[in-house]
């Protein structure tokens, strides 16, 4: 869970701590405090905060306001 109060549900993560990286190869769902439920089929590489965010093969449900 990041500051924003964001967390993601997968199998497996690996954090790089030098780089502040978190990265897997592995299905991974991210739930936003918005509403946004973002789906990587084959995994993520993100800052550990979860501020910048590279999916892999995405979907997702976005709120409409």
């Amino acid at each position: 869970m990041n500051s924003d109060g964001d967390f993601l549900k997968t199998e497996e993560i690996f954090w790089n701590k030098k780089y502040k990286k978190i990265f897997n190869n592995k299905y991974t769902i991210i739930y936003c405090t918005d509403g946004t439920v973002l789906k990587a089929m084959n995994g993520l590489e993100a800052t550990d905060d979860l501020k910048k965010i590279r999916l892999k093969n995405i979907s997702g449900i976005f709120p409409i306001q």
